[in-house]
């Protein structure tokens, strides 16, 4: 079968199908899948074009894969196996590995371990989101692992549980600080990092933890419910604070001398979860609350995540229509604003100098520099606009692309001072 597609080198071409092959995945978590793979060739120049992929699953009854004796008349041929799969919406997972497999059987079997990526960029101020993604998917694979309904047949048993627990415990409480950007402080206690959050938060953290079904019940026996430090201070010193689970479950059968006594120690004070996995799940909804989305939302602001005008020049995945909170924003574009050497050209400066506000965003918006302003109620047109001479778009009741660092930079700006905020200016063009 061909196709019309474009070519680099001849244009619009002809493209016939240069090969059509089945190969099966000899990785142990992935062997019973199948993958197609065809190849198309430019009918001009013989340039391949185009590679497609696609996967089967042929279901669990076939996961074993069988290797005959090598025959002398074998030709086993190397190849970089890479298979994609689309989860949902825009995002997908792409699993490669070097791989060798014989002629006629396409049967990949891997020679070194493999890579596995979602397009998932870190950027300089981190991704405190990620973080408390990272937490919930700890949280839900400790449930998973932790004995149910019967007491543990050992230790072994509870600590892969515990480790995964404690680890989304400090990665919930680490995904505030990052998103504060303060100094990460360079520690593992629980207790430290809790203590160091903003009173509001640990306030809503408490708030949420005495809500838990737990404690719910100790409030109508009329008994007193642990505090969130309570909880935290018993995995972050055991042994009489000569540990802390975080070093417990990695290294818990390490030689006595490593703690201070350096004699025989019956390690007794190993926690149980019972608690703990109410705090993180209070830590982690207590994040999203205090997220820029939902505050924006609560001050009336229409943003919605992966919903924004299309266009090289709107960036970012959630969109916010500024009017809904009072705002307007002008979008400048690199060439407008700066020359070759990186300064700001005398009509960006002078644009500035007429406009002024504190709150800009220039990070991970290809280029462009957003300038945000009050409206003071008045409507703006959207679109393309030159202002004073500066080339910019104006965003106002258009659906603009924010990332989250902005819109939570965003609602501090609005918190602060409610409607008379200071860092944000206001844009009073032909007035």
């Amino acid at each position: 079968m061909a196709i019309r597609a474009k070519c680099h080198r001849c244009g619009d071409q002809e493209f016939r199908v240069e090969s059509d092959s089945i190969f099966r995945l000899a990785v142990p978590w992935l062997s019973s899948l199948l993958q197609r793979e065809v190849e198309y060739a430019c009918t001009a120049c013989g340039e391949v074009r185009q590679w497609s992929s696609t996967l089967f699953n042929l279901g669990d009854g076939h996961r074993s894969i069988s290797l005959r004796p090598p025959s002398d008349v074998d030709v086993v041929k190397n190849k970089h196996s890479q298979v994609a799969h689309r989860t949902s919406g825009r995002e997908f997972i792409s699993i490669g590995y070097p791989a060798v497999f014989r002629e006629g059987e396409n049967v990949l079997f891997p020679t070194s371990e493999g890579n596995v990526q979602d397009a998932t960029v870190v950027d300089r101020y981190g991704d405190p989101d990620l973080m408390a993604e990272f937490a919930e998917e700890y949280l839900r694979q400790f449930r998973t692992l932790m004995p149910t309904g019967r007491l543990p047949g050992n230790l072994k048993e509870v600590m892969p549980a515990l480790l995964l627990l404690v680890t989304a415990t400090e990665l919930a409480v680490k995904a505030f600080w990052i998103r504060s950007e303060k100094p990460l402080k360079a520690s593992h206690s629980l207790v430290d990092l809790y203590e160091e959050l903003d009173p509001d938060h640990k306030q809503e953290v408490e708030r949420r933890f005495a809500g838990a079904e737990s404690n719910f019940v100790l409030s109508n026996l009329g008994a007193d419910s642990p505090k969130v430090t309570h909880i935290l201070q018993l995995y972050s010193q055991t042994y009489g604070g000569e540990s802390s689970v975080y070093m417990d479950v990695r290294y818990y059968a390490e030689p006595a001398t490593k703690l201070h006594s350096g004699s025989n120690l019956v390690k007794g004070h190993t926690p149980y979860p019972i608690f703990l996995p109410d705090v993180v799940r209070a830590l982690i909804d207590t994040y999203w609350f205090f997220s820029g989305p939902n505050r924006l939302r609560r001050l009336g602001g229409e943003v919605l995540e992966g919903v924004r005008e299309s266009g090289n020049d709107n960036h970012g995945e959630w969109g916010l229509i500024p009017s809904s909170l009072g705002l307007v924003v002008v979008s400048v574009p690199q060439k407008a604003g700066m020359d070759a050497k990186g300064e700001d050209l005398k009509v960006y400066e002078g644009f500035k100098q007429s406009h002024p506000t504190n709150l800009t965003a220039d990070w991970m918006y290809g280029g462009n520099t957003l300038l945000f302003y009050r409206d003071g109620g008045r409507e703006f047109p959207d679109g393309k606009q030159v202002i004073g001479g500066l080339e910019c778009r104006v965003w106002s009741n258009g659906r603009m692309g924010l990332h989250p660092r902005e819109l939570n930079s965003l609602a501090d700006a609005l918190e602060a001072a409610g409607s008379s905020a200071e860092s944000i200016g206001r844009l009073t063009l032909g007035q």
